[in-house]
């Protein structure tokens, strides 16, 4: 019924063992509906065999990576390697939000056989020097893996797999190969929660400093949507036009935040809109198409989740600085 695909790196069997014991304790499911596969990524942190076969009411699989991928290639050697109707994935340093979590999706993915499900979860933050949970319903369009579930029939018929040259943003280019591969009315929302985000300041969006973060990793912010997009023209998908005018002007917003407000970064920034503005001059017609059918407004969406991720107090930029500096 359900593959569980857990990737891991430098997370031991401390930080492993909250996770299988939130997937051990659950209730009202069948254990042998779900297989959990963790793929390690050519780490030298290996998970002992008498630690996993502690899991006695577990069926776990424990794949090695011949080379460091990054997590999202080690997901998809986990997908390759499995073969249960239904994927979800699950980070090592998260876990299952309640003992009730599966049970209410896998009775809905037996009723319902949705081809892609998404449901809320709950975060753990810092607030106040404290740590503290907040519980946040997710829409559709979140780029993030938590919570989701994807049927594999619907994966391997479009060929969404992860980019084999995204080793960060990889979520965000593979959420955008299955939006815009289901038909708008095919989207799924179940009102439950299913995953606890865990606030572990090691991890790969915690450790720095999020506009620190984006600016290092920013050759992937950059060509994610390009590989994105090469993905919706070749399946004609309905969402290549708006997909690519949101993300050009969501990275033209990048490059106007604090991300790129240091001295040291103006080589940089100035290198990256070049690089911007001759992409968007070759595809000028898709902004023109968007002018004229007065479609701008599907901009907004985008805007504010990038607002609210680089925690910027107002956009510096506009959609008419835009247009002014990119034509």
């Amino acid at each position: 019924m359900l593959d569980i695909i857990i990737p891991q790196y430098s997370e031991d069997e401390g930080v492993l063992k909250n996770l299988l014991d939130s997937i051990k304790n659950q209730k009202g499911i069948n254990f042998d509906e779900i297989k959990i596969t963790i793929v390690n990524d050519c780490s030298d942190v290996i998970l002992s065999d008498a630690f996993l076969n502690s899991y006695t009411n577990l069926s776990i699989k424990y794949l090695r990576n011949i080379r460091n991928t990054g997590p999202g290639l080690a997901r998809q050697y986990g997908v390759d390697n499995t073969n249960e109707e239904y994927i979800t994935f699950i980070d090592s340093d998260d876990e299952l939000s309640s003992d009730t979590s599966l049970m209410k999706v896998i009775e809905f993915l037996k009723h319902n056989r949705p081809n892609y499900l998404v449901t809320n979860i709950v975060t753990e933050v810092i607030l106040d020097d404290k740590l503290t949970t907040i519980i946040k319903k997710r829409r559709n369009t979140m780029p993030w893996m938590h919570g989701k579930f994807y049927k594999r029939e619907f994966l391997n018929e479009n060929n969404i797999r992860f980019h084999e040259n995204i080793r960060h943003t990889e979520d965000s280019y593979y959420t955008t190969c299955v939006l815009g591969s289901i038909k708008p009315d095919e989207l799924v929302f179940l009102d439950t929660y299913t995953v606890l985000w865990k606030m572990n300041k090691n991890s790969i969006t915690r450790k720095y400093d999020v506009s620190d973060y984006t600016f290092n990793t920013f050759e992937y912010v950059f060509n994610t949507p390009f590989y994105a997009y090469d993905f919706l023209v070749a399946h004609n998908s309905y969402l290549r036009f708006s997909y690519y005018v949101s993300s050009m002007f969501g990275l033209y917003m990048l490059l106007n935040s604090n991300v790129f407000n240091k001295k040291d970064r103006i080589t940089q920034k100035n290198d990256y809109e070049n690089k911007l503005k001759n992409n968007i001059i070759r595809r000028r017609n898709i902004f023109i198409l968007f002018k004229e059918n007065q479609l701008l407004d599907l901009w907004n969406n985008e805007l504010e989740d990038l607002k609210c991720r680089l925690n910027l107090k107002e956009m510096s930029k506009t959609l008419d600085d835009f247009t002014k500096e990119m034509f």
